[in-house]
């Protein structure tokens, strides 16, 4: 038998809180794999990876950002065969919904000292552009005698360049320094959490001509590229050969993260059959899921001292993470949505049923299950789950058809056992 892991190995088995950095611990995607490598080598190719929340986007970038600086154990792994290691200087950054324009997007690329602040304060050329920028930048900016330049209030100065254009004259300037052989990666996350998208397009257009050794990775929840970046004429073009819609998982890709999850402990505790298909019929495609349900099912089978997982511990596990409040966004929209009636629990469990099989739900198939657990009239309560009053969950497409606006919901709605007990 597996010596007992430690408490630490066990928390870190599964990864619901961040994303998977580690090749070894990446499931599946092989396609999307081999796409983002043929786009990194791709001239002038952008890349954008878009799909809904929880299904691993995040860790998809990541998984680019390794390939990017010469790390090829993802790609051998899903069996392709490349005959170099790239070479580019990666930048990630990750959006917030602080960031109301692609300029404000650019002047945090410039000044936040993990993405292109160091690296410009030591190119001079780079530097100067920066300085120039009087409103935004010159507050804590080094000057070329190392003392710190004054600060200038943005009111009385005028710049001398917009921040395009000094994001543009700085990444020029690390370009031809030629760090990197392949040139600059910017991996923009949460890119969609971008109130206003205007122009980005364009600058992307006129960066690609101006410095042609700058690559965009952009990760966002979306339909489409067009859905991403609000700007219909340039996207496909601009990302062409670069568009990675990751779907959800199969179960197989699913099931690979759960049995990476029990080698990561020797074999320790392992989830029966019975379980592993449970977790996988829950997650619904979404690795977040897995990851969610399967770090607390190992966490209370080692507390308690268990070697093996049964859908029975599935559901436990279900219970606790309903009851502690394990994941406060998806669990606050679910109270909501529910409110204080039993029975608008009841129809949207019964439409998150007929989603998680449909693309849309037809309003006939869920009327009949939410009647069958005795809810008299079930439309009055679609009608609500429309409104913002009950977190607007669900989108109307047209009559008598509706869908979730958010796929992650969809699957913790199943999973999440019933607040009320249901009608009779």
């Amino acid at each position: 038998m597996a010596s007992k892991p430690t408490i630490t190995q066990v928390e870190n088995a599964f990864f619901p809180a961040k994303e998977i950095t580690d090749a070894e611990r990446f499931a599946g995607r092989t396609k999307p794999v081999e796409d983002c490598y043929y786009a990194l080598i791709s001239e002038g190719t952008n890349i954008a990876i878009i799909g809904n929340r929880g299904i691993g986007k995040s860790s998809l970038s990541r998984q680019v950002i390794n390939i990017s600086t010469g790390n090829n154990e993802l790609l051998a792994k899903v069996g392709l065969d490349v005959d170099e290691k790239l070479d580019f200087l990666p930048i990630y950054f990750a959006c917030g919904k602080s960031i109301s324009t692609h300029q404000e997007l650019l002047e945090k690329l410039l000044t936040n000292k993990d993405c292109l602040s160091d690296w410009s304060y030591d190119i001079p050329k780079a530097r100067k552009s920066l300085e120039k920028y009087q409103p935004k930048f010159s507050i804590g900016i080094t000057s070329l005698s190392g003392e710190k330049a004054t600060e200038i209030a943005a009111e009385t100065s005028q710049p001398d360049h917009d921040v395009e254009t000094v994001f543009t004259n700085v990444v020029s300037a690390i370009v031809e320094q030629k760090m990197a052989k392949n040139g600059l990666l910017f991996v923009i996350d949460e890119f969609d959490q971008i109130q206003d998208k205007t122009g980005f397009a364009s600058f992307l257009k006129a960066l690609a001509t101006n410095v042609p050794g700058v690559k965009f990775c952009i990760v966002g929840v979306a339909h489409d590229i067009q859905e991403l970046m609000k700007e219909h004429a340039s996207s496909d073009r601009l990302f062409a050969g670069g568009i990675i819609h990751l779907p959800a998982m199969n179960n197989d890709e699913l099931k690979e993260i759960i049995r990476g999850a029990e080698a990561s402990i020797d074999d320790f505790i392992r989830f029966d059959d019975n379980a592993t298909n449970k977790v996988i019929g829950l997650a619904q495609g979404h690795p977040y899921m897995v990851h969610l349900i399967g770090k607390y099912a190992l966490r209370m089978a080692y507390r308690n001292g268990g070697t093996d997982l049964s859908a029975t511990d599935i559901d436990n596990t279900l219970a606790g993470i309903a009851e502690s409040g394990t994941d406060p966004v998806l669990e606050g929209r679910y109270k909501k949505a529910v409110a204080s009636s039993s029975q608008r629990e009841i129809v949207l469990k019964a439409l998150a049923e007929v989603q998680a099989s449909e693309l849309e739900i037809h309003t006939a198939d869920a009327y009949k299950k939410a009647i069958d657990h005795g809810v008299d009239n079930p439309s009055q309560f679609v009608g609500h789950l429309v409104t913002d009053d009950y977190g607007a969950e669900l989108v109307k497409i047209r009559e008598r058809y509706y869908r979730f606006k958010d796929s992650l919901f969809v699957a913790y709605s199943n999973a999440r056992p019933s607040i009320f007990a249901e009608t009779s």
